[in-house]
């Protein structure tokens, strides 16, 4: 096929759509504005590229929350069985993890990365790189390069630009000017398994950010997870706080601050924890109590520390303790930044996209991974929608071109 389709965008959606349309003989050529693909890709396997979650496909679909309906056919066109069987094509065998998480035995992602652009390669599939996506000129795509202004014609596009977390990295958000300018629907670009500031003690801050708290309880509305948390100098983050962050980051945004209810001790029950208290103190310090009596780590004793009035600590009663170990209320003042969130919410609505992600007012043009308005929590739920969006998009673009519509455009123009 002669037809060219231009992909902008060199993370995991473009590449797997590319892998897709060019194995059915299409044109393809990959824009990336940074002088090499899939950065994002291999940050993510710095700690051991989690590429999908075992669950069953029901529950699975499910993290994707209020987009579950619309994401439901994208993911099951390419389910997780089906991600784990390409990375073993490429060479790379998977495993599951014992949270049920799915990873490469390398436990990296640029052995997989390596593959991948050796097939796209093998493939016909052009590389473009240091070129940056300004936006159209008429109908030609325009970008911006180290010799100028290059003008770019294709048949059909794939936009695959990312968020806007990790900016370094290439995904900065960008496109939202240009999209808006096309009168193209996009909700707000929101930090997505992010951190949370709160308002430490200087002490507190100085002395335990970097430190985990584990293991720990977290609530929040109806919601009750066991995990690990990483005081920030600046707040809160880590694995368990992500699992809530879109509820609590909308909470914020709505009442100007959330209330994260902490159990600090969450292998023990309030009663236990009672038993545990009615044994005297003697000349003990209350730290060295806590420590002893409840094993607590340093951190919850010094999260507690925040808590209580160091004025009055021999006041307390064992049951005043002991509310705040099993119920600590820490007040969340603002989502961190966007730029050090793991992923990003919002994007172009799907009010915006037909059935296919094709964009309703720029025929030709599609839409693919976190550009679009969803969101999902870590444990290989991101990755997973993403390179399944690829192949949905690129089954789309080969829609297009057998459609009536596609002949209606031609001919316009």
């Amino acid at each position: 096929m002669n037809k060219k389709i231009a992909i902008i965008g060199g993370g995991p959606s473009g590449l797997m759509a590319a892998e897709v349309l060019s194995a059915k003989g299409f044109n393809v050529t990959i824009y990336e504005r940074k002088p090499s693909l899939g950065r994002k890709f291999l940050m993510a396997g710095r700690g051991g590229l989690n590429i999908t979650h075992s669950e069953n496909l029901e529950s699975f679909i499910k993290k994707y929350g209020a987009q579950s309906g619309i994401l439901e056919p994208v993911i099951n066109n390419f389910p997780p069985q089906a991600l784990q069987e390409w990375c073993e094509g490429l060479g790379e065998k998977t495993f599951i993890g014992t949270s049920g998480r799915v990873f490469p035995k390398s436990f990296k992602s640029s052995p997989l990365l390596r593959a991948w652009i050796k097939r796209l390669g093998t493939q016909g599939v052009q590389f473009m790189l240091n070129h940056d996506w300004q936006g159209w000129d008429k109908n030609d795509l325009l970008f911006k390069t180290a010799e100028g202004l290059s003008r770019i014609k294709a048949d059909a596009i794939i936009l695959a630009l990312g968020g806007a977390s990790w900016p370094r990295l290439g995904s900065n958000g960008s496109w939202v000017d240009v999209l808006k300018a096309c009168a193209i629907d996009i909700a707000p670009l929101r930090p997505a398994n992010c951190g949370f500031v709160v308002d430490w003690s200087p002490v507190f801050s100085t002395r335990f950010q970097g430190q985990p708290l584990k293991p720990v309880g977290l609530s929040f509305q109806n919601q009750h997870i066991h995990g690990e948390c990483l005081i920030a100098e600046k707040g809160i983050e880590g694995g368990a706080i992500y699992r809530l962050s879109s509820l609590l980051r909308e909470e914020i945004y709505k009442s100007g601050t959330a209330e994260l209810i902490l159990d600090l001790k969450p292998d023990l029950s309030l009663k236990k924890i009672l038993q545990r208290l009615q044994k005297p103190r003697g000349r003990l310090s209350l730290t060295n109590y806590l420590r002893k009596t409840l094993n607590l780590s340093n951190v919850a004793i010094g999260l507690l520390m925040e808590k209580l009035d160091r004025t009055r600590l021999s006041e307390y009663t064992a049951a005043q303790l002991a509310e705040h170990i099993k119920t600590y209320g820490l007040k969340l003042q603002a989502p961190f930044s966007i730029d050090r969130a793991i992923s990003t919410a919002g994007g172009v609505t799907f009010d915006a996209v037909d059935d296919h992600f094709m964009l309703a007012n720029k025929p030709g043009v599609f839409v693919a991974g976190e550009m679009l308005d969803w969101e999902a929590p870590t444990g290989g739920y991101l990755l997973q929608a993403c390179i399944a969006s690829g192949v949905y998009v690129a089954n789309g673009v080969e829609h297009w071109f057998a459609s009536a519509r596609w002949s209606q455009v031609i001919a316009q123009n």
